[in-house]
């Protein structure tokens, strides 16, 4: 399985970043400013994909062997801590969308929501032994959890997004006067979020190295299939149609 996630990833990630450059192209082309936070959080897909594939270029090129352990560690150390920072930006955008669901009404204020966010920052570093690490890099010296921490915080934080996708799908499902937008970019972040889940799932309970490649397969797939959705969200001719049927936006 390893072998053919090897061979299947490269075309996988490309896809991947096609597909939100589309996107992203959808979002500027349109009312981005609605979407200001999903605009934001493409733009950052984007860019950290690419530096992270020319990083890893890098890796097996030029650098020499002394360099190698150090920057191989520290590689790992900013690729989990920008993997941290992704799953929290997702699990904030989820936040958003219930928000802009709810504006105008009473039962979901942003102070709940709020605290929310405030607890999925606190409970990480609560629950999970960091056992820091300090790494040398040149001249310095950097403190680093370990990378079980950062794997453990992924899935709470996916799992959290997961469980607050479903409350939103709930509440857009109760409303009559749901934006059909709304409802097409939370079904792409909760596809994403809660195959994401899974594939954390599956790393944890899977023991043998060999297999872990299929939690890395089921995240691959799942970001395929929710970025594609949000492309459905933000084409432009489904825009069109809906400003054409509903002249004034109910959100």
């Amino acid at each position: 399985m390893s072998r053919f996630y090897e061979l299947a990833a490269p075309l996988l990630e490309m896809g991947i970043v096609g597909i939100l450059v589309l996107v992203l192209v959808f979002l500027i082309s349109g009312r981005f400013y609605r979407y200001w936070a999903v605009l934001a959080y493409v733009v950052w897909e984007i860019v950290a994909n690419l530096a992270f594939t020319v990083a890893d270029i890098l890796y097996h090129g030029s650098w020499s062997a002394q360099r190698y352990t150090t920057a191989q560690l520290l590689y790992a150390r900013l690729y989990w801590t920008n993997d941290v920072l992704v799953d929290l930006f997702r699990f904030v955008l989820i936040i958003l969308l219930i928000y802009m669901a709810s504006e105008g009404s009473k039962r979901v204020s942003g102070f709940v929501l709020g605290t929310i966010v405030l607890a999925a920052l606190v409970l990480p570093f609560a629950l999970f032994d960091r056992n820091i690490r300090m790494i040398e890099v040149g001249a310095m010296r950097l403190p680093f959890p370990t990378t079980l921490w950062f794997q453990s915080t992924s899935e709470l934080l996916n799992f959290g997004a997961a469980i607050m996708n479903l409350i939103l799908w709930t509440r857009l499902l109760a409303s009559r006067q749901r934006d059909p937008q709304i409802v097409l970019v939370s079904l792409g972040l909760g596809i994403v979020v809660t195959g994401t889940a899974m594939a954390y799932g599956v790393r944890h309970l899977i023991g043998n190295q060999e297999f872990k490649a299929v939690g890395y397969l089921i995240m691959n797939l799942s970001q395929l299939l929710g970025w594609l959705v949000w492309c459905r969200a933000f084409w432009p001719a489904a825009k069109t149609q809906e400003a054409v049927k509903s002249p004034v936006s109910s959100v």
